[in-house]
């Protein structure tokens, strides 16, 4: 044969061979993503947009493990709870889900029988060293954990640090020295305390902070239904001092007909200078760009002696279905509990980890306090009155708390209302 056609011969065989190995590789590639395994995730605790950015981080980081995102929970708080808690009986559900609300709506979902029990999966992957024990209690029922805590939150006052500047204030570091920042505040002709209860909410939050900051733990069995609301005389001192801040003139006027968005914008206008709220404020801050710069203090304690520093809680927890893959949903969970996770989270969105991070000293200054402080006071927050209160009785409460900033109750007429609604419940269920 011809040496020149036998080496042509040989180029082509090795053209073929090589098409062949590709095509081969190409096919062997095909294998391993089809047998990548989908995760069904409705909610990772986050706003929409960010949700979003975490299942592409995450499937981009990711070849054997596929999150198949689906934005259903797009109805009311009820509503939404019982699509998932269906969804759960029927094994037709997410196999991870975020942003669930501890206290009763995690026993209903727990009640279905299909939340996988993580119990061990805590201990096996050292998780159980890294949530804070009041946390950890939160999503225990009957000694087993049946979620993991996503994100802390706590509640302070967001203060405009112009206006202090200009009446020549200073960050109050009691009660007594906070009424008297109020009276200056009124003096200058703008108003202390931020205030919009249209629509229900966030009476009942607003009322437990300040019995919170003058019960301190005794307002939890108060909540919890081991100690009568009208036995709870620091309470009375709390609600007191919230009604205060209507009838002394330090609130806006008519805070039962502006809701809650209308009165931030009340804050936003340099009108009111204080508003108390959580670390989701922030971006919404950021989001408004008032032209003043904000900063943070905790409200300081109605009784100095209590035990709780500030009203807060788990802003949402994940659960695994019972009916998911469970290597694959622990994969899943392994990443969004990492600390790089967290901190992209506090860094992007302003979500505080309900673990333990290093918080990073380049993020914005105010993400950096009130992430620091709550760290710092994790074991003094009293945990959101619906962690305690069936649904139903904390529905109830922001009514009547209502009624009493409308003047139709007094503080103690309102802890009557509250023993009678709370009494009734638990002996009808």
């Amino acid at each position: 044969m011809n040496k020149n056609r036998f080496t042509a011969q040989m180029q082509r065989l090795g053209l073929i061979g090589l098409v062949a190995l590709l095509l081969g590789l190409l096919s062997l590639g095909s294998v391993i993503a089809q047998d990548a395994t989908d995760v069904l995730v409705w909610s990772l605790g986050y706003s929409g947009d960010y949700n979003d950015a975490l299942v592409e981080r995450f499937n981009e980081a990711h070849d054997d493990i596929n999150i198949v995102y689906e934005d259903v929970l797009t109805g009311t708080f009820t509503e939404n709870n019982q699509k998932v808690r269906i969804a759960l009986e029927n094994e037709a559900g997410p196999h991870v889900l975020g942003g669930v609300d501890v206290g009763a709506n995690l026993r209903a979902l727990v009640s279905t029988g299909q939340v996988r029990d993580l119990t061990e999966y805590y201990r096996a992957s050292g998780l159980i060293d890294r949530i804070p024990p009041n946390l950890l209690s939160q999503v225990t029922i009957e000694g087993r954990i049946y979620a993991i805590p996503q994100n802390m939150e706590s509640v302070g006052i967001f203060y405009n640090k112009d206006a202090f500047a200009e009446l020549e204030l200073e960050v109050p570091t009691s009660f007594e020295e906070y009424i008297a920042v109020l009276e200056a505040v009124k003096e200058a002709g703008y108003y202390g305390y931020t205030m919009g209860l249209a629509g229900g909410w966030p009476s009942a939050l607003m009322a437990s902070m300040f019995m919170y900051s003058s019960a301190g733990s005794e307002y939890i069995d108060v909540l919890s239904g081991t100690q009568p609301w009208t036995e709870c005389d620091n309470c009375l001192d709390g609600l007191n001092a919230f009604y205060g801040m209507v009838a002394n003139g330090y609130a806006n006027p008519e805070p039962l007909g502006i809701d809650y968005d209308q009165s931030l914008d009340l804050f936003y206008q340099g009108i009111n200078v204080m508003v108390l709220n959580g670390p989701w404020f922030i971006d919404a801050s950021v989001s408004a760009e008032p032209d003043f710069e904000i900063g943070f203090f905790y409200l300081p304690a109605v009784n100095p002696n209590t035990d709780i520093k500030t009203l807060g809680g788990i802003g949402g927890s994940l659960i695994v279905a019972e009916y998911a893959d469970v290597d694959a949903a622990f994969k899943v969970v392994d990443w969004l509990t990492t600390e790089e996770v967290a901190v992209q989270g506090l860094r992007e969105v302003s979500v505080l980890p309900a673990f333990s991070i290093e918080v990073p000293e380049d993020i914005d200054p105010l993400t950096y306090q009130i992430a620091s402080e709550t760290a710092a006071n994790v074991d003094k927050i009293g945990f959101w009155p619906v962690t305690y209160l069936p649904p139903k009785v904390f529905g109830d409460m922001n009514q009547i708390v209502q009624g009493m900033i409308g003047g139709m109750l007094t503080p103690e007429e309102l802890l009557s209302e509250m023993q009678e609604t709370h009494s009734n419940y638990l002996a009808e269920n």
